[in-house]
């Protein structure tokens, strides 16, 4: 009987994570070395990360190629490696970098006995659609001497350090064989690679005729089919060798597309690739930073969110990336939103459409890929709502949306039916799932499912179904009045708003073989002023949530299961509700934090990395999509939102924001911030903030298909202002914001400096005032340390500083090395990384 292939993942995976829960609970005692990082070159949080190249949409079987920290290229069918100089040795490259900072065409250099050593490697669609991975070596003598360059290609099934996805097709019996510059197994070609080579059958082996697994006792990680290269080089000499390897294996009897491979130029597919990707991200619409991590962040992380998808038996999707090869509807609306904020209309309704297929006859959607064995919770139902208004309301596609409109009926009908009959009036309680783990009334569903009523309602009143509108206006009411009783009930006395509403259990009470730490996480709980527009942004619940779930931040970022581990993206949940409370410098600081936490690549990473420890993701790699996505959708909230009007059931009071978060190391003369075309609900908005000494000069172009309540600019927190001029019919400031009527096209600000002293400083105590997991005790609950605020000697300068990505990795790496050099005092081992030998 064959087993489906996303089963067996997940059953795969959930072992996986069984092991990592048993162990959970033992002290970690590794620290990373810090001489991993190459300060020349492009940072790169994970000690072993792992980026992607390859196409959009390419099949479920095809999957999509992976750069390993060590620069090997695997597909799940085979591993593609490299190596280097008189001694074998395997690249470290870690710190790898996108062409331009954000092409998926990866590039990574290094010196070695006075030759400079260039890797470059990309993925291209050939005509007839088969996906080839392109890898180029330069190689260049920049000695004044003769010097020997020795490179060396080989393939193995998978070494088993940091790739995803069980190898295919690998088996002891495999048949080897090399002629015309390919390697084959079982007569399926595997790679090619240039004239010039000394072929071994494995390292030390010379190949004479084809060989089996058997021959030589090969395993998985065994390099087998060697071409090895050997070169005098003159000084200033250079050389080149380019390999190819098919993204699936081809059948040697397939002339034609073997002969396509063979004819594929590389300078040809390169500039093909160039064209392909400038076309998706550089299009009409665009969004100008002057912070590269800012600018090159928002653009790779596109590109990671399209790589992430895939054509599962013929239909279009989109997943969660490396990890995940299922579409989640709860990160639906991120992705959705990454999509139309760079007028990827198509893809933006790929995801709406798919999200509605998985509604139930009762009008649930059905998250199929949240439920596993653990029931049916209502985990998406306001998620997928929410999806359809901003879809609708960014594309005026009035078709698509009466297409879908009888799913949007049933979905709200289910949310009135599951009210009316629940004893405290809210969705029905959910067995433990991913995120919360609780068992109970979660929170997050309740505030969605909310915010998914309000989405119907603007629709019903956009397409002029007023009984629908009125009636889900009455059930807007009831409901907000059923959650605002459930949070004023539940509310802590420090103003925090917990994962669920009323009683609801925890540990393993809610779910066998769980213990206490392992349950009640914060996720999305916070979501009380954004999007939801629940409670207002000075709500002292607002206030006291975050204040609360801050505490537990490890390496500036939120924390999973009480600080164990670390969890880069959900952080931007935090970051949404400080953005539109005002609070814009910890808006930008935590930002900043989400950014220091990707790889070279912008690659995000979900979970299980243990924080102050060894920069290590045991399992889960990235990229990881809804990291990408959240990336790329909170850096277009820093420059354009829309916001107020309890999502717009007030028109009046929804108000279009323009660079709402700004860094002072883009407020500097002679710097601008640029979106051109940008969409909006509202329509489209380009606008242009230039930096002079003493102010600013802003432009505004729009074209709305419906007028906001006002434009709003908000007044940087490092900047006093001193007067503005505008052309708006009407304009005042209020709440540290420039309020201006529609109309306005200009404001010149003036403004004076507020010195920022002592920000290092801010930044060390946030990271010390955190509490700490320390274990686990004997019932089962989370050992916390209390942490403590406070700064060195040497530390307290006070010096005058500019907020930006490089002042906060200089700080990051000062506490790093200081934890680090107390946990080696405390008998931790210094992780080091190991790199794959020739074996």
């Amino acid at each position: 009987m064959k087993v489906n292939r996303i089963i067996l993942f997940f059953i795969l995976l959930l072992l996986q994570m069984a092991t990592i829960e048993a162990q959970e609970f033992i002290p970690y005692k590794k620290v990373i070395d810090p001489g991993i990082d190459d300060p020349s070159k492009q940072w790169c949080y994970m000690a072993k990360s792992t980026t992607v190249i390859g196409m959009p949409f390419q099949s479920e079987e095809a999957g999509i190629t992976q750069v390993t920290y060590d620069g090997s290229l695997y597909t799940t069918f085979a591993e593609l490696g490299f190596f280097y100089g008189k001694n074998n040795t395997s690249l470290m490259a870690r710190q790898k970098t996108f062409y331009e900072g954000w092409m998926p065409i990866v590039q990574y250099d290094w010196k070695d006995n006075g030759v400079q050593y260039e890797l470059e490697t990309f993925a291209s669609a050939l005509d007839d659609g088969e996906v080839l991975n392109f890898v180029k070596i330069k190689m260049k003598n920049f000695s004044s001497g003769n010097q020997d360059a020795d490179f060396t290609s080989v393939v193995r099934a998978c070494y088993p350090d940091n790739r995803e996805g069980i190898v295919k097709g690998f088996s002891s019996d495999n048949v080897f064989e090399i002629r015309d510059g390919k390697v084959l197994r079982d007569g399926k070609l595997l790679y090619t690679f240039p004239a010039g080579a000394k072929n071994e059958a494995v390292n030390g082996v010379p190949y004479r005729k084809s060989f089996s697994g058997s021959d030589y006792n090969i395993n998985e990680e065994t390099a087998v089919a060697l071409a090895r290269y050997h070169f005098s080089m003159k000084s200033g000499e250079e050389k080149e060798l380019v390999f190819k390897m098919p993204q699936v294996p081809v059948d040697a009897n397939q002339i034609s597309v073997i002969r396509a491979i063979d004819q594929a130029d590389y300078s040809f597919y390169r500039d093909r690739t160039i064209s392909y990707w400038k076309e998706k991200v550089e299009n009409k619409i665009r969004y100008e930073i002057p912070e590269k991590q800012f600018q090159d962040g928002l653009k790779a992380s596109i590109v990671h969110l399209l790589l992430a998808t895939r054509t599962i038996k013929g239909k279009k999707t989109v997943t969660d990336g490396l990890p995940y090869p299922n579409f989640f509807l709860t990160s639906s609306p991120e992705h959705l939103m990454a999509c139309l904020m760079m007028g990827l209309n198509d893809y933006a309704k790929m995801i709406i459409l798919n999200a509605v297929s998985y509604q139930q006859p009762n009008g649930r959607y059905a998250d199929i890929a949240l439920e596993h064995d653990n029931g049916t919770p209502p985990v998406a139902q306001g998620h997928i709502m929410y999806n359809l208004a901003n879809y609708f309301f960014f594309t005026r596609d009035v078709s698509t949306m009466k297409e879908v409109y009888p799913s949007l009926q049933k979905a709200v009908d289910f949310i009135a039916t599951e009210i009316a009959k629940n004893k405290y009036g809210l969705l029905p309680p959910a067995v433990p799932y991913d995120n919360e783990m609780i068992d109970g009334h979660y929170t997050t569903n309740n505030v969605w499912a909310l915010l998914g009523i309000r989405s119907a309602v603007r629709i019903a009143n956009e397409l002029g179904n007023k009984k629908d509108a009125d009636d889900w206006s009455a059930l807007e009411q009831t409901y907000r009045k059923n959650i605002m009783k459930g949070i004023e009930v539940s509310v802590h006395a420090d103003g925090y708003v917990p994962t669920g509403l009323y009683p609801f259990l925890t540990g393993k009470a809610a779910r066998r073989g769980f213990d206490e730490y392992m349950t009640n996480a914060d996720w999305e709980n916070m979501l009380l002023a954004y999007p939801s527009e629940l409670l207002s942004p000075d709500d002292p619940m607002v206030k006291g949530t975050l204040q609360h779930i801050r505490k537990e931040y490890a390496e500036g970022i939120m924390t999973y299961r009480h600080g164990l581990y670390l969890h880069q993206y959900i952080t931007a949940n935090m970051i949404e509700q400080y953005m539109v409370g005002g609070n814009t410098k910890q808006a930008l600081i935590d930002f900043y934090h989400i950014l220091l936490h990707c790889g070279s690549t912008y690659e995000g990473f979900e979970n299980l990395v243990r924080p102050w420890t060894d920069r290590q993701v045991p399992s889960c790699p990235p990229p990881h999509a809804w990291a990408s996505s959240k990336i790329a959708f909170t850096i277009r909230n820093f420059l354009v939102y829309e916001y107020g009007g309890k999502f717009g059931l007030e028109p009046e009071e929804r108000n279009l924001y323009l660079f709402s978060v700004l860094s002072p190391a883009w407020v500097q003369p002679g710097k601008r911030l640029v979106i051109q075309e940008a969409p909006t609900e509202m329509g489209t908005v380009s606008a242009r903030m230039d930096f002079k000494e003493g102010g600013a000069t802003v432009t505004i172009r729009k074209n709305f298909q419906q007028q906001p309540g006002a434009i709003r600019i908000r007044i940087p927190y490092f900047k006093k202002l001193v007067r503005f001029t505008t052309d708006a019919g009407k304009s005042c400031v209020e709440d540290g914001c420039l309020v201006l009527s529609p109309d306005v096209r200009t404001v010149q600000i003036d403004w004076q400096d507020i010195p920022m002293r002592g920000v290092s400083e801010e930044l060390l105590a946030a990271y010390r005032a955190c509490t700490t997991f320390e274990g686990v005790d004997e019932k089962g609950c989370a050992i916390l340390k209390e942490g403590k605020a406070f700064l060195l000697p040497a530390e307290k300068q006070n010096k005058e500083e500019i907020l930006s990505f490089n002042l906060v990795l200089k700080n990051f790496l000062h506490e790093f090395d200081r934890r680090r050099v107390e946990k080696l005092k405390q008998g931790y081992e210094q992780y080091m990384i190991d790199i794959p030998s020739i074996r």
